[in-house]
């Protein structure tokens, strides 16, 4: 792996001027249940792919491991600057409401769009973290700066591979620029998913000892939106997103307001 979550100085981080910042703690503890599940995705990713050593292998032997490296550094961080939060009981409740929906009717139809899917969350994951390295910079929290940028590398890294294996099995299916877009915009719409809101049930329950509203998570997804209008990299997202089109710089320039407006729209 590129870098080792143990060799960063958790120690130095400045908890006081992050640890009031609530939405942020929501954010950072539900981005570690979800990478440390990754364990899940691979799994299934592995089942769907069977027969395919190449793909099968990265999965198991880089994807997996990188993913839940990142797992591991968010939770780490979580435990440094919020200690009294019981990770582990959140993590337990997290699982018992998310595992039943981690299943492979979830998956695209065929394997060239279930690579487009992957493409489209890498996306999302790679321009998050980048959002969240940009935002610690203006609280000087470098540490987190630190943790967000290297997730943000592994995922664009991931993108290329994942793109690597869409061109092949694309080279079989041959999928229309229209099939390409309707993939990429289902799965857009998806990025509201429910482990996103199940991890912060599980993390508010656990940290409150309340009974969880969904106006609550409502309004977290509000703090969310305007982090983001200020921190969130479109022009990195768009671009990727628009990559697996092949388009032409006209068709492109057409494109770019339509994928915003999209983005826009899911909340992001």
């Amino acid at each position: 792996m590129r870098w080792n979550y143990e060799d960063i100085d958790y120690a130095s981080i400045n908890t006081e001027a992050i640890r009031d910042i609530d939405f942020l703690f929501y954010l950072i503890a539900s981005a570690s249940f979800i990478e440390i599940t990754s364990d899940v995705y691979e799994k299934n990713l592995v089942t769907f792919y069977a027969g395919d050593e190449e793909v099968v292998s990265w999965l198991e032997k880089v994807w997996e491991p990188e993913e839940l490296q990142h797992g591991k550094a968010l939770r780490k961080f979580v435990q440094a600057v919020w200690p009294e939060f019981d990770w582990e009981s959140a993590y337990d409740r997290f699982k018992e409401l998310y595992l039943p929906h981690c299943t492979l009717d979830e998956f695209q139809p065929t394997k060239a769009k279930e690579m487009l899917a992957r493409m489209v969350v890498e996306t999302g994951t790679s321009t998050f973290y980048k959002a969240i390295e940009n935002y610690s910079k203006d609280l000087n929290t470098p540490i987190l700066a630190q943790i967000a940028h290297n997730i943000s590398k592994d995922e664009v890294y991931h993108y290329d591979n994942f793109e690597k294996a869409f061109k092949k099995y694309d080279e079989i299916e041959k999928l229309s620029r229209s099939d390409i877009f309707k993939t990429i915009y289902e799965r857009l719409k998806m990025v509201d998913a429910e482990d996103g809101r199940l991890a912060y049930k599980a993390i508010y329950e656990t940290h409150t000892g309340k009974e969880f509203r969904d106006e609550l998570y409502e309004e977290h997804k509000a703090k969310v939106r305007k982090f983001a209008k200020k921190y969130y990299p479109y022009k990195m997202a768009i671009k990727m997103l628009l990559r697996p089109l092949q388009l032409n710089r006209t068709v492109e320039s057409v494109s770019v307001p339509v994928i915003q407006s999209a983005l826009k729209v899911i909340g992001i």
